[in-house]
């Protein structure tokens, strides 16, 4: 039953974002201001996962906005404004880090999803005792960057596997076969960790 409700509340917050987009990309300067306003802290937790430079993650973060509102004109309607905008953000560090390591003629460079760099933020969410931040990192650590990602969109973020899938480039079935692999790993790494598995399970929902 709480699942049903919510679910329901989801979707009718999902309603009111999706007509506050609409009075955007019809010109409304206000709605751009409280869109803002209603994603700044999660782009900003979201973008800190993938660096500990704070004021990088801020200036990705203001070019994703202000592109935003150069094209508001050439802008659609979308059914996940918090997953369009987590990607355009994804999109923007991966182009900061291109450019910073030009030099080295990589072609090809991507930001390494880390949680530890948010996972404070983490045991906020959980209301859990920050003096066990450490031994989280270390359970969480034995995932690969591609897992702590997967299991932060999925039970941190809430996002649907499609969703998810989106923001990874991967179809649904290989979205749902590694959150269950990286439920596993952890699961396997609590024996040494008895005391903390409360601590996990409330992480992974």
């Amino acid at each position: 039953m709480q699942t049903l409700l919510n679910e329901d509340k989801q979707m009718c917050d999902r309603i009111d974002v999706n007509n506050l987009w609409k009075l955007f990309i019809g010109g409304d300067d206000r709605a751009y201001t409280e869109l803002y306003n209603l994603y700044i802290d999660d782009l900003f937790a979201y973008g800190m996962c993938f660096t500990p430079d704070r004021e990088s993650v801020k200036d990705c973060i203001q070019e994703v906005f202000i592109s935003l509102y150069k094209n508001r004109s050439k802008q659609r309607e979308i059914s996940n404004i918090k997953c369009y905008l987590f990607t355009s953000l994804k999109n923007e560090l991966f182009n900061m880090f291109k450019k910073s390591i030009e030099y080295y003629q990589i072609e090809t460079v991507e930001p390494v999803f880390n949680v530890e760099y948010s996972v404070e933020d983490l045991f906020v969410k959980a209301e859990t005792d920050r003096n066990n931040i450490a031994k989280v990192k270390e359970l969480l650590e034995a995932l690969s960057p591609k897992q702590n990602e997967v299991i932060y969109y999925r039970y941190v973020e809430e996002m649907s596997y499609d969703e998810i899938g989106e923001l990874m480039h991967m179809n649904n079935q290989s979205v749902r076969n590694l959150v269950h692999r990286s439920i596993q790993k952890v699961r396997e790494s609590m024996p040494r960790y008895v005391c903390f598995s409360l601590i996990i399970f409330q992480l992974l929902g």
